[in-house]
Protein backbone atom coordinates (compact mmCIF):
# COMPACT_ATOMS: atom_id res chain seq x y z
CA UNK A 1 0.00 0.00 0.00
CA UNK A 2 2.56 2.59 0.94
CA UNK A 3 4.48 1.57 -2.42
CA UNK A 4 1.02 2.47 -4.35
CA UNK A 5 0.57 5.40 -2.59
CA UNK A 6 4.66 6.77 -3.25
CA UNK A 7 4.05 6.07 -7.08
CA UNK A 8 0.66 7.64 -7.08
CA UNK A 9 2.38 11.03 -5.23
CA UNK A 10 5.07 10.97 -8.16
CA UNK A 11 2.56 11.11 -10.96
CA UNK A 12 0.41 13.67 -9.02
CA UNK A 13 3.70 15.96 -8.93
CA UNK A 14 4.25 15.11 -12.55
CA UNK A 15 0.87 16.34 -13.79
CA UNK A 16 1.14 19.38 -11.62
CA UNK A 17 4.35 20.33 -12.79
CA UNK A 18 3.49 19.75 -16.09
CA UNK A 19 0.04 22.24 -15.73
CA UNK A 20 2.18 24.33 -14.09
CA UNK A 21 4.86 24.81 -17.16
CA UNK A 22 1.54 24.68 -19.64
CA UNK A 23 -0.39 27.73 -17.65
CA UNK A 24 2.75 29.39 -16.71
CA UNK A 25 3.54 30.30 -20.03
CA UNK A 26 -0.30 30.89 -21.20
CA UNK A 27 -0.02 34.71 -20.06
CA UNK A 28 2.57 35.79 -22.10
CA UNK A 29 0.67 33.95 -25.20
CA UNK A 30 -2.49 35.69 -23.95
CA UNK A 31 -1.45 39.05 -24.04
CA UNK A 32 -0.18 38.80 -27.53
CA UNK A 33 -3.40 37.32 -28.29
CA UNK A 34 -5.84 39.82 -27.03
CA UNK A 35 -4.22 42.95 -28.48
CA UNK A 36 -5.24 41.50 -32.17
CA UNK A 37 -8.22 39.60 -30.95
CA UNK A 38 -10.03 41.42 -28.40
CA UNK A 39 -11.13 39.37 -25.24
CA UNK A 40 -14.61 37.76 -26.88
CA UNK A 41 -12.71 36.71 -29.67
CA UNK A 42 -10.02 35.10 -27.66
CA UNK A 43 -12.14 33.34 -25.86
CA UNK A 44 -14.13 32.38 -28.61
CA UNK A 45 -11.30 31.07 -30.95
CA UNK A 46 -9.55 29.31 -27.75
CA UNK A 47 -12.77 27.05 -26.95
CA UNK A 48 -13.13 26.62 -30.51
CA UNK A 49 -9.16 24.94 -31.20
CA UNK A 50 -9.50 23.16 -28.01
CA UNK A 51 -12.79 21.76 -28.81
CA UNK A 52 -11.96 20.67 -32.05
CA UNK A 53 -8.60 19.06 -30.63
CA UNK A 54 -10.31 17.26 -27.76
CA UNK A 55 -13.48 16.41 -30.19
CA UNK A 56 -10.48 14.72 -32.63
CA UNK A 57 -9.24 12.76 -29.61
CA UNK A 58 -12.58 11.91 -28.60
CA UNK A 59 -13.53 10.41 -32.38
CA UNK A 60 -10.07 8.68 -32.92
CA UNK A 61 -10.56 6.67 -29.42
CA UNK A 62 -13.94 6.23 -29.47
CA UNK A 63 -14.73 8.44 -26.71
CA UNK A 64 -17.76 9.75 -27.20
CA UNK A 65 -20.05 7.62 -25.88
CA UNK A 66 -22.09 8.70 -23.02
CA UNK A 67 -25.13 7.81 -21.37
CA UNK A 68 -27.15 11.17 -22.47
CA UNK A 69 -29.92 10.79 -20.13
CA UNK A 70 -28.00 10.26 -17.37
CA UNK A 71 -26.23 13.52 -17.47
CA UNK A 72 -26.04 15.97 -14.63
CA UNK A 73 -26.46 18.55 -16.99
CA UNK A 74 -26.92 21.57 -13.97
CA UNK A 75 -23.46 20.37 -12.62
CA UNK A 76 -21.73 20.74 -15.80
CA UNK A 77 -23.25 23.36 -17.09
CA UNK A 78 -21.76 25.06 -13.48
CA UNK A 79 -18.64 23.42 -14.34
CA UNK A 80 -18.41 25.11 -17.92
CA UNK A 81 -19.43 28.43 -16.74
CA UNK A 82 -17.81 28.82 -13.49
CA UNK A 83 -14.54 26.98 -14.28
CA UNK A 84 -14.16 28.05 -17.88
CA UNK A 85 -16.37 31.02 -18.98
CA UNK A 86 -15.63 33.16 -16.42
CA UNK A 87 -12.06 33.10 -15.94
CA UNK A 88 -10.98 32.72 -19.74
CA UNK A 89 -13.15 36.19 -20.28
CA UNK A 90 -11.97 37.68 -17.16
CA UNK A 91 -7.69 36.98 -18.28
CA UNK A 92 -8.32 38.07 -21.60
CA UNK A 93 -9.70 41.52 -20.94
CA UNK A 94 -7.54 42.04 -17.59
CA UNK A 95 -4.11 41.43 -19.29
CA UNK A 96 -5.43 44.78 -21.78
CA UNK A 97 -4.45 46.55 -18.76
CA UNK A 98 -1.84 44.75 -16.90
CA UNK A 99 1.60 43.15 -17.37
CA UNK A 100 1.12 39.07 -18.17
CA UNK A 101 3.65 38.68 -15.38
CA UNK A 102 1.21 40.31 -13.03
CA UNK A 103 -1.26 37.93 -13.75
CA UNK A 104 0.58 34.85 -13.29
CA UNK A 105 1.44 36.81 -9.75
CA UNK A 106 -1.41 36.89 -9.05
CA UNK A 107 -2.82 33.53 -9.78
CA UNK A 108 -1.40 32.95 -6.62
CA UNK A 109 -4.64 33.68 -4.77
CA UNK A 110 -6.64 30.83 -5.96
CA UNK A 111 -5.04 27.94 -3.30
CA UNK A 112 -6.36 29.09 -0.33
CA UNK A 113 -9.58 29.86 -1.64
CA UNK A 114 -9.36 25.64 -2.83
CA UNK A 115 -8.54 24.19 0.48
CA UNK A 116 -10.89 26.01 2.48
CA UNK A 117 -13.91 24.84 0.15
CA UNK A 118 -12.77 21.54 -0.12
CA UNK A 119 -12.86 21.38 4.04
CA UNK A 120 -16.37 23.56 4.21
CA UNK A 121 -17.91 22.90 0.76
CA UNK A 122 -16.89 18.79 -0.38
CA UNK A 123 -15.75 17.82 2.84
CA UNK A 124 -13.37 15.58 1.13
CA UNK A 125 -10.26 17.07 1.95
CA UNK A 126 -9.30 17.83 6.09
CA UNK A 127 -8.08 21.62 6.78
CA UNK A 128 -5.61 19.91 9.38
CA UNK A 129 -3.70 22.98 11.69
CA UNK A 130 -0.50 21.68 9.34
CA UNK A 131 -2.57 22.02 6.10
CA UNK A 132 -3.54 25.63 7.03
CA UNK A 133 -0.21 26.80 8.04
CA UNK A 134 0.95 25.61 4.71
CA UNK A 135 -1.27 27.47 2.85
CA UNK A 136 -0.62 30.51 4.71
CA UNK A 137 3.02 30.66 4.38
CA UNK A 138 2.24 29.70 0.31
CA UNK A 139 0.62 33.12 0.43
CA UNK A 140 4.04 34.92 2.09
CA UNK A 141 5.95 33.84 -1.06
CA UNK A 142 3.12 34.55 -3.28
CA UNK A 143 2.80 38.13 -1.71
CA UNK A 144 6.83 38.50 -2.10
CA UNK A 145 6.50 37.70 -6.09
CA UNK A 146 3.65 39.84 -6.03
CA UNK A 147 5.03 42.99 -4.89
CA UNK A 148 7.77 43.61 -7.32
CA UNK A 149 4.88 43.49 -10.30
CA UNK A 150 2.90 45.22 -8.92
CA UNK A 151 5.06 48.06 -8.31
CA UNK A 152 6.77 47.84 -11.79
CA UNK A 153 3.04 48.54 -13.63
CA UNK A 154 1.61 51.08 -10.82
CA UNK A 155 -1.19 52.66 -13.55
CA UNK A 156 -2.52 49.25 -14.06
CA UNK A 157 -6.02 49.33 -13.58
CA UNK A 158 -7.25 48.40 -10.31
CA UNK A 159 -10.27 46.74 -11.53
CA UNK A 160 -8.08 44.13 -13.79
CA UNK A 161 -5.94 43.77 -10.97
CA UNK A 162 -9.27 42.26 -8.87
CA UNK A 163 -10.85 40.55 -12.31
CA UNK A 164 -7.68 38.73 -12.14
CA UNK A 165 -7.89 37.55 -8.17
CA UNK A 166 -11.68 36.63 -9.67
CA UNK A 167 -10.34 34.71 -11.92
CA UNK A 168 -8.53 32.42 -10.23
CA UNK A 169 -11.28 32.35 -7.30
CA UNK A 170 -13.32 30.67 -10.18
CA UNK A 171 -10.62 28.17 -11.22
CA UNK A 172 -11.02 27.17 -7.68
CA UNK A 173 -14.70 27.11 -7.50
CA UNK A 174 -14.21 25.07 -10.95
CA UNK A 175 -12.15 22.67 -9.12
CA UNK A 176 -13.97 22.18 -6.15
CA UNK A 177 -17.66 21.59 -8.59
CA UNK A 178 -15.50 18.38 -10.70
CA UNK A 179 -14.42 16.97 -7.60
CA UNK A 180 -16.54 13.76 -7.19
CA UNK A 181 -17.90 14.15 -10.82
CA UNK A 182 -17.87 10.50 -12.54
CA UNK A 183 -20.70 11.12 -14.98
CA UNK A 184 -17.99 11.88 -18.07
CA UNK A 185 -14.55 11.23 -18.45
CA UNK A 186 -11.85 14.48 -18.24
CA UNK A 187 -11.52 14.91 -21.82
CA UNK A 188 -15.34 14.52 -22.44
CA UNK A 189 -15.94 16.86 -19.64
CA UNK A 190 -13.18 19.54 -21.66
CA UNK A 191 -14.69 19.01 -24.62
CA UNK A 192 -18.32 19.78 -22.94
CA UNK A 193 -16.61 22.56 -21.12
CA UNK A 194 -15.65 24.41 -24.26
CA UNK A 195 -18.16 23.46 -26.49
CA UNK A 196 -20.44 25.57 -23.51
CA UNK A 197 -18.47 28.50 -23.52
CA UNK A 198 -17.41 28.74 -27.54
CA UNK A 199 -21.19 28.59 -27.94
CA UNK A 200 -21.93 31.69 -25.09
CA UNK A 201 -18.72 33.63 -26.67
CA UNK A 202 -19.24 33.41 -30.59
CA UNK A 203 -22.17 35.17 -30.99
CA UNK A 204 -20.74 38.24 -28.75
CA UNK A 205 -17.25 38.04 -30.81
CA UNK A 206 -19.38 38.66 -33.95
CA UNK A 207 -21.05 41.26 -33.08
CA UNK A 208 -19.07 43.33 -30.88
CA UNK A 209 -15.52 42.94 -31.97
CA UNK A 210 -16.25 41.87 -35.34
CA UNK A 211 -12.62 39.89 -35.78
CA UNK A 212 -11.13 39.51 -39.13
CA UNK A 213 -9.24 36.61 -39.02
CA UNK A 214 -7.17 37.28 -42.34
CA UNK A 215 -5.48 40.20 -40.54
CA UNK A 216 -4.50 38.02 -37.63
CA UNK A 217 -0.71 37.84 -37.33
CA UNK A 218 1.66 34.62 -37.55
CA UNK A 219 2.20 34.82 -34.07
CA UNK A 220 -1.13 35.65 -32.65
CA UNK A 221 -2.09 32.29 -34.43
CA UNK A 222 0.79 30.61 -32.54
CA UNK A 223 -0.73 32.29 -28.99
CA UNK A 224 -3.97 31.19 -30.44
CA UNK A 225 -2.78 27.36 -31.44
CA UNK A 226 -0.69 27.11 -27.93
CA UNK A 227 -3.80 28.33 -26.21
CA UNK A 228 -6.77 26.21 -27.82
CA UNK A 229 -4.84 22.66 -27.58
CA UNK A 230 -1.76 22.78 -25.30
CA UNK A 231 -3.47 24.88 -22.72
CA UNK A 232 -6.86 24.21 -22.68
CA UNK A 233 -7.72 20.93 -24.69
CA UNK A 234 -4.49 19.06 -23.38
CA UNK A 235 -4.07 20.86 -19.69
CA UNK A 236 -7.93 20.89 -18.86
CA UNK A 237 -7.77 17.21 -19.52
CA UNK A 238 -5.24 17.02 -16.97
CA UNK A 239 -6.44 19.05 -14.78
CA UNK A 240 -9.48 17.10 -14.29
CA UNK A 241 -7.43 13.90 -13.84
CA UNK A 242 -5.50 15.42 -11.21
CA UNK A 243 -8.48 16.81 -9.12
CA UNK A 244 -9.92 13.16 -9.36
CA UNK A 245 -6.81 11.71 -8.13
CA UNK A 246 -5.21 14.17 -5.68
CA UNK A 247 -8.29 16.25 -4.39
CA UNK A 248 -9.21 19.59 -5.22
CA UNK A 249 -6.61 21.18 -2.61
CA UNK A 250 -3.78 19.67 -4.16
CA UNK A 251 -4.73 21.00 -7.62
CA UNK A 252 -5.00 24.49 -6.16
CA UNK A 253 -0.77 24.36 -5.36
CA UNK A 254 -0.37 25.27 -9.22
CA UNK A 255 -1.18 28.47 -8.44
CA UNK A 256 1.99 28.09 -6.58
CA UNK A 257 3.90 26.77 -9.30
CA UNK A 258 2.38 29.10 -11.89
CA UNK A 259 4.64 32.24 -10.19
CA UNK A 260 7.78 30.26 -10.42
CA UNK A 261 7.01 29.26 -14.05
CA UNK A 262 6.68 32.26 -15.41
CA UNK A 263 9.47 34.04 -13.45
CA UNK A 264 12.22 31.22 -14.65
CA UNK A 265 10.31 31.66 -18.35
CA UNK A 266 11.08 35.38 -18.12
CA UNK A 267 14.90 34.68 -16.94
CA UNK A 268 15.94 31.74 -19.54
CA UNK A 269 13.62 33.05 -21.87
CA UNK A 270 13.75 36.75 -22.15
CA UNK A 271 16.55 37.46 -20.28
CA UNK A 272 14.85 39.13 -17.11
CA UNK A 273 16.99 39.05 -13.88
CA UNK A 274 15.43 37.38 -10.36
CA UNK A 275 16.40 39.11 -7.55
CA UNK A 276 17.16 37.86 -3.89
CA UNK A 277 13.38 38.80 -2.89
CA UNK A 278 12.34 36.01 -6.03
CA UNK A 279 14.85 33.37 -5.03
CA UNK A 280 13.37 33.53 -1.51
CA UNK A 281 9.85 33.69 -2.85
CA UNK A 282 9.74 30.67 -4.60
CA UNK A 283 11.66 28.54 -1.70
CA UNK A 284 8.71 29.72 0.59
CA UNK A 285 6.34 28.79 -1.91
CA UNK A 286 8.19 24.93 -2.44
CA UNK A 287 8.09 24.55 1.34
CA UNK A 288 4.53 25.40 1.45
CA UNK A 289 3.76 23.38 -1.00
CA UNK A 290 5.72 20.31 0.27
CA UNK A 291 3.81 20.65 4.09
CA UNK A 292 0.60 21.12 2.50
CA UNK A 293 1.04 17.37 0.03
CA UNK A 294 2.95 15.25 3.47
CA UNK A 295 -0.28 16.60 5.57
CA UNK A 296 -2.48 15.12 2.77
CA UNK A 297 -0.42 11.85 2.82
CA UNK A 298 -0.22 11.99 6.50
CA UNK A 299 -4.13 11.96 6.53
CA UNK A 300 -4.55 9.30 3.84
CA UNK A 301 -1.87 6.86 5.09
CA UNK A 302 -3.32 7.15 8.64
CA UNK A 303 -6.89 6.21 7.10
CA UNK A 304 -5.90 3.12 5.63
Amino acid sequence: MTHQLVRQNVLDYVILLTLSVIWGSAFGAIKVAVEATGPLSLVAARTSLGFITVGAFLAFTGGWKVDVKALPYRRLIAIALIGTATPFFLIGWAEQFVDSTVAGLLNGAAPLVTVLGAHYITGDELLTKTRLAGVLFGLIGVVLLMHEGITKVGNASILAQLALVFAFCCYAAGNLLVRGQTALRPAQLTCFSLLITGILFMPFALIYEQPELSQWSGEVWLALIWLGAISTALAFSLRYVLINRAGAGFMSNVGYLIPIVSLLIGYFVLGESISLTKILAMAVILISLYIIRMAGTILRVRAT
